[in-house]
């Protein structure tokens, strides 16, 4: 599995946000793009989420074409785990729910393990207007590794982690897209908050 990236260009507002974008992530392989607040970090996971479209560009997923001059390929067809900035979370139902909403309710070895790793036994009954921030944010990291997607990318995953929770997070991260053969697309400001990630590359936008 891999994903690939040729000339991506995009604009927001009529003003060009980013042009020529190319890379590629290779299987079992983590990315981190880097870059200042404004400079397109979310937009970019946006586009290759099928969220957003771009102005031009390749973007190809294990052979798959996401886009190009003539396709958009809908969100929900292209199998993509993503960890939100701002979780993204279904208030409605609590957190057990919110994991497992695209596993059809599988409590699987899987299961087991990230609830394990991200410390959330206590807090799968609550809803997310009843947990903290890092709460949440482990919530949609656990929820996104359960989909098991083809290609995993995650918005500053670790910004409302402590130090010690923030750690075995990355470890989990990187156990999964190793164990699941998948690359892995990570937006960070903060390069010291990820020393525990293998990353194979940077992307600084």
């Amino acid at each position: 599995m891999s994903i690939k990236v040729e000339n991506l260009s995009v604009s927001r507002n009529n003003s060009l946000l980013f042009k020529g974008i190319n890379f590629i992530i290779q299987k079992k392989e983590i990315c981190m793009v880097d870059g200042n607040s404004g400079a397109g970090k979310s937009s970019l996971l946006n586009i290759l989420s099928g969220l957003l479209i771009p102005e031009s560009g390749l973007i190809e997923c294990n052979g798959m074409i996401f886009n190009n001059e003539v396709i958009h390929l809908p969100p929900e067809k292209r199998n993509i785990g993503y960890v939100f900035q701002d979780f993204a979370l279904f208030p409605h139902i609590n957190a057990e729910k919110n994991i497992l909403f695209a596993s059809n309710n599988n409590k699987d070895e899987l299961y087991e393990l990230v609830v394990s790793e991200l410390e959330l036994e206590e807090h799968l009954k609550k809803l997310p207007h009843e947990l903290s921030g890092g709460q949440k944010q482990r919530v949609a990291i656990a929820r996104a590794i359960m989909m098991k997607s083809q290609f995993l990318i995650m918005d500053e995953p670790f910004s409302n982690l402590d130090e010690a929770i923030s750690v075995k997070t990355q470890r989990l991260i990187s156990t999964i897209v190793k164990n699941q053969n998948i690359p892995c697309l990570i937006v960070s400001h903060n390069k010291k908050q990820n020393t525990f990630l293998d990353y194979s590359q940077s992307i600084s936008l």
